[in-house]
């Protein structure tokens, strides 16, 4: 949701940045490995030792390279599919290892929270599925809705919720893991049921017949 109306705006913040960083030889692949390394070690550092503030604040800070990577790419030649793959390889990494992080906090800390080990857990695992969901669907072609919650929403409630819990502010972990979790369900939700709603347009207008006739690598059409 946040990426969908905050794109023009980033852009347009970005373009200059880029255009500097670019002619001082800096690619974007640089920029989206140097941001992954700084966001996994301050979510291990900082968020594993109870720094939650601090490791919310830091991280933040870390994914403002998440928007200048993709500037930088459009200012050189424009982008290329394997640097989309790194991107995007990078972005999972650094999801996983900041919901981990905080995992291993709370372990740690209070091992009793079973809401908020459960939603931080459940975070971690839809907000993969989020993902896949999508690069699944367009590798087969078909077009998918962005959703109610996209990388964006989810970094900034759990970041938020990380920050106010670091703070002392009660329950702000637990609220802003099962918004991420509820919202990422939904999320999937909406892309399965648009994805297929794409397919089957296609299918009955004759404009599109997926692999093997619909059917997933090494099933069967009527297990598909």
């Amino acid at each position: 949701m946040l990426s969908e109306y905050g794109r023009s705006g980033v852009t347009k913040v970005a373009h200059p940045i880029a255009t500097g960083l670019v002619r001082l030889g800096v690619t974007a692949n640089g920029i989206t490995l140097t941001g992954l390394v700084l966001t996994c070690a301050a979510a291990i550092w900082l968020f594993g030792s109870g720094h939650l503030v601090a490791g919310a604040i830091v991280i933040a800070l870390c994914t403002l390279l998440d928007l200048v990577d993709g500037a930088v790419a459009r200012a050189s030649d424009g982008g290329s599919p394997y640097g989309a793959l790194v991107d995007a390889v990078s972005d999972r990494v650094a999801d996983g290892v900041i919901l981990s992080s905080l995992v291993w906090w709370l372990v740690a800390t209070e091992p009793e929270n079973h809401l908020a080990l459960g939603m931080l857990l459940a975070s971690l695992v839809f907000s993969q599925v989020v993902s896949y969901s999508k690069a699944r669907a367009d590798a087969g072609g078909l077009h998918t809705p962005g959703g109610l919650m996209e990388r964006a929403d989810r970094l900034v409630l759990i970041l938020l919720g990380a920050g106010l819990e670091g703070l002392g502010v009660p329950w702000a972990i637990e609220v802003g893991a099962t918004l991420v979790a509820v919202g990422s369900l939904v999320t999937v939700v909406q892309r399965m049921w648009g994805s297929r709603r794409d397919y089957l347009d296609r299918r009955d207008a004759g404009l599109y017949i997926g692999p093997d006739g619909g059917a997933s690598p090494g099933t069967s059409g009527d297990q598909a």
